[in-house]
């Protein structure tokens, strides 16, 4: 059985070694930078994440973390071939990889449904949204024209569902189990959050699609969105962070809500620009503003910090009336 946090670590080394490679090879330019900040998903964050919700149990969890590392790196191969036939082959092992990911995610559903609550719910939801990332990053190695969208939108569709919607509600739905037990009186408001959450990755991909003609929908998209996460960080800063059980774990999230809002400001200014015709943040500068702080601030810092306090999702143990997968 392949362990997660070793195939992370030595995906590090492998990520690192492919930026080295990029920066001798190719002017990197915006899409190349959405091209790293991707693979460093598919190659560590993908699989700390799944140590945080491992059912060991379950034969989706266990194909997707064993062939996880090989898919990562055959998505890194495509990265450097043209789009087309041959990029597109290397690049469906990671669609297959974020399958079984989903495969796993509605599984876990269905052995929980009758007990699930909104942070369980969260998590799962996260598991199988993965699938819409991997499914967009072999739309754009085929180099097919997708509706009215440009090359590094179709790639930062891909990122967008790798980040926002499935490791933003996995962490979440972990964080949300300790502060709901914290702050019992927060559970209104956390179930709004949770729909908001649920609800905001697809309703940002209608606000894209439609937001040449309707700006204003965009935005609206944008604000559902960024407004729970908002929340979200300061929950973490003045009501999670406080219990944590240890200065490193402290730290990681603290840094990771400070990231958080910064980029959730950054994203709010970028919608808000487009209402008014006007660039406040312009899409290279927001890969550098929202994409690196989001990635190595808010997203990496949250799962360090969820290892370093011993909080996990883990179905290590089948439950009562469970079924092995």
């Amino acid at each position: 059985m392949v362990n997660e946090r070793k195939s992370a670590g030595i995906g590090a080394i492998i990520w690192t070694v492919f930026v080295v490679i990029k920066a001798l090879t190719t002017n990197l330019d915006s899409l190349q930078y959405v091209m790293i900040l991707l693979l460093f998903a598919y190659l560590v964050l993908v699989p700390l994440t799944l140590s945080l919700v491992a059912d060991r149990s379950n034969r989706f969890y266990r194909w997707a973390v064993t062939f996880q590392p090989f898919a990562a790196v055959a998505a890194g191969i495509s990265f450097f071939l043209s789009p087309g036939v041959t990029a597109t082959l290397w690049a469906v092992p990671w669609l297959l990889v974020t399958m079984l990911i989903a495969l796993y995610g509605f599984t876990r559903f269905l052995q929980q449904k009758r007990s699930l609550k909104g942070s369980e719910l969260l998590i799962q939801i996260g598991l199988m949204y993965i699938v819409v990332g991997g499914g967009w990053l072999v739309l754009h190695r085929t180099g097919m024209p997708v509706l009215h969208f440009s090359d590094i939108i179709v790639l930062l569709t891909s990122i967008h569902f790798h980040y926002a919607a499935f490791l933003t509600p996995i962490t979440m739905g972990i964080v949300g189990k300790k502060l709901l037990a914290l702050r019992p009186g927060l559970k209104r408001l956390w179930l709004v959050m949770t729909v908001a959450i649920i609800l905001g990755p697809g309703f940002v991909a209608v606000g894209i699609t439609f937001g040449n003609v309707y700006p204003l929908l965009e935005f609206i998209a944008v604000v559902e969105f960024v407004l729970p996460l908002l929340l979200y960080a300061l929950l973490l800063l003045f009501v999670y962070v406080p219990h944590l059980p240890n200065r490193p774990a402290q730290a990681l999230f603290t840094l990771s809500a400070i990231s958080l809002l910064f980029s959730m400001g950054a994203s709010f200014f970028y919608g808000y620009g487009h209402i008014g015709d006007y660039v406040i943040l312009d899409i290279p500068l927001m890969i550098f503003v929202h994409g690196f702080v989001n990635t190595f601030g808010f997203s990496l810092c949250a799962i360090l910090g969820l290892q370093r306090s011993g909080e996990t999702a883990a179905l290590t143990v089948k439950g009562e009336g469970q079924k092995k997968a």
